[in-house]
């Protein structure tokens, strides 16, 4: 009560009260305390990245058989890739905001790059999280040398070292999969124009192979069209399942209004007649063809 009538005495007579300074507290002490260590460490661990390069490359070597592959095929380009990503990794413990976009486009491009390559997500992620965990190592290693008693203080800074590795295991995460999802259209597209030559004889002698790989069928052997139209709308893949013989290698191409499987078979003759239990369901059968090549002409 007394300090409520001091206050409205004050301001009845006009005078501003003058605040008291504040006292930094204990917590803000500790952690501007915790970000000194910090930074101490970091740079030195800086100064000393192509030997923290060289530990992380070899534990990936060690754990991991994607990277291992990896390394026997380009170790220069594994080194360099885990080398930038270490450097912006610790660029950004002593400058969060201003190392942060470059952080994150190296990480996307890692992840995107790795995908393109078919290294495995889980393996990629593992490497970022190793680093991560060397890179704490580290820290904790050169406050140890250096001055012993600090080491306590990092404690205060771990959430925030951990939370820039989930950051940054989420963001390849994204860049891998959204690239691996624009190969899967590219390659699907790619497979259609491909089926399509094939099936109107467009397709070119030199496209042969590529064709082969993208269908998942043999250049050489004994192929037959099949032609379905018609039938369930709702159930297309029972219609072309009514096609043909369980266990049959085909590649289907959608049309319009018919779809066209590209049918491997055995048979000198082709394939056996086939039923059409579905109303409406109209199944055309074109005459055997020896090879890719000539697929237009079983069409026909």
């Amino acid at each position: 009560m007394q300090h409520a009538v001091r206050s409205r005495a004050a301001i009845r007579i006009g005078l501003t009260p003058v605040p008291r300074p504040r006292t930094p507290s204990v917590a803000s002490l500790m952690d501007a305390d915790a970000v000194r260590v910090l930074h101490r460490a970091a740079r030195a661990l800086l100064d000393d990245l192509p030997d923290l390069t060289d530990r992380l490359v070899a534990l990936l070597e060690e754990q991991e058989p994607a990277y291992r592959t990896a390394l026997t095929k380009d170790p220069s380009a594994t080194w360099q890739e885990a080398h930038r990503s270490l450097r912006h990794s610790v660029a950004s413990l002593l400058d969060p905001r201003g190392a942060r976009d470059a952080a994150r486009r190296c990480s996307w491009r890692i992840g995107a790059a790795r995908a393109e390559q078919g290294l495995p997500l889980d393996a990629l992620l593992h490497a970022f999280r190793l680093g991560g965990s060397l890179v704490w190592q580290r820290l904790v290693e050169e406050t140890s040398r250096t001055a012993p008693e600090d080491v306590r203080l990092l404690v205060h800074v771990a959430a925030d070292v951990w939370n820039f590795v989930d950051e940054h295991c989420t963001l390849v995460a994204d860049a891998y999969r959204q690239t691996e999802w624009q190969l899967g259209r590219r390659r699907e597209n790619r497979a259609r124009l491909l089926a399509a030559g094939l099936l109107d004889g467009t397709s070119r002698i030199a496209d042969l192979p590529e064709a082969a790989q993208a269908l998942g069928l043999p250049e050489q052997g004994r192929y037959v069209v099949v032609a379905v139209a018609g039938g369930p709308t709702v159930r297309p893949d029972a219609a072309r399942a009514a096609a043909l013989p369980p266990g049959t290698r085909v590649h289907w191409h959608a049309g319009a209004e018919v779809d066209y499987g590209i049918v491997l078979t055995d048979a000198a003759d082709g394939l056996p007649e086939p039923h059409s239990p579905f109303p409406g369901l109209r199944i055309g059968v074109g005459s055997p063809v020896d090879g890719l090549a000539a697929v237009g002409d079983a069409r026909r």
